[in-house]
């Protein structure tokens, strides 16, 4: 491929990038945007579990800030 074919190619493949960017960032954000928040039907417990936080963590945490 020539140098020159690579230069006058580059702007439109630079634009195809930014193009196809935009458009999977906004994909993702609407996707987002239409989806409940997992409050909306997660209780507290479930949502502490999928966070790795177990009720026995909760109670070493809980204890260890009391007695600072």
């Amino acid at each position: 491929m020539s140098v020159e074919k690579l230069v006058a190619e580059a702007p439109v493949d630079a634009a195809r990038l930014a193009a196809n960017t935009v458009k999977d960032i906004w994909s993702m954000l609407d996707a987002a945007a239409e989806k409940p928040a997992p409050s909306h039907y997660l209780g507290q417990k479930a949502m502490r579990a999928i966070q790795g936080v177990t009720d026995a963590a909760r109670g070493v945490l809980t204890e260890a800030v009391r007695s600072e």
